[in-house]
């Protein structure tokens, strides 16, 4: 049996939950990464051929700044020494991804906005919906990530990577136990 497989009360260790957290986490930041790449070159494009308003202003700094910081972490769930440092990160994110996504609701699902919002005139409906639909993913795969760095912050806090010995756990009378010797004046 492995050193690491149960602790003391018969949950998973920490080399157990890290084996099956860090590949969802893995694949997670892969799939948050590809959708706001994705708004960025959708945003990007109607910025570049149509007028822009502060939509789509905020959803290419939203995309650009999460591509940015996405860009280096997406492969730190490989790393043994990463202990998801990167959780309040993913949290802002998360709440930035929101209001993206609140902004593409009203902008397009409402009394025939997909014609006359963000960029007004522009009638590439699929492709505002496309915006819209990859603005919610990265926001539910930022959520998740949250939570899954959480976890494996939460896990790795205490793991120093030693394995523990039981010795260590439970405190012991030393072996030499003899009293000390008087000093005669």
């Amino acid at each position: 049996m492995a050193r690491h497989a149960t602790n003391d009360y018969g949950t998973p260790g920490p080399a157990r939950t890290t084996r099956t957290l860090r590949p969802l986490l893995l694949a997670n930041h892969a799939l948050h990464f590809a959708s706001s790449v994705i708004v960025l070159g959708i945003s990007g494009y109607f910025i570049h051929k149509f007028t822009s308003n502060t939509h789509l202003r905020y959803w290419i700094g939203v995309a650009a700044v999460d591509t940015f910081f996405y860009l280096p972490s997406l492969f730190l769930p490989l790393v043994k020494s990463y202990k998801g440092y990167l959780a309040p990160l993913a949290l802002i994110l998360s709440y930035l991804w929101l209001i993206a996504f609140v902004f593409a609701s009203q902008d397009y699902d409402y009394n025939g906005g997909q014609f006359y919002n963000s960029p007004a005139g522009v009638n590439k409906g699929a492709l505002k919906k496309t915006l819209e639909a990859f603005a919610f993913i990265a926001f539910f795969t930022s959520l998740v990530g949250f939570f899954a760095e959480f976890k494996l912050w939460d896990v790795e806090r205490f793991h120093t990577g030693a394995s523990t010995v039981d010795s260590d756990k439970h405190h012991t009378a030393p072996a030499d136990t003899t009293a000390p010797a008087t000093a005669t004046v």
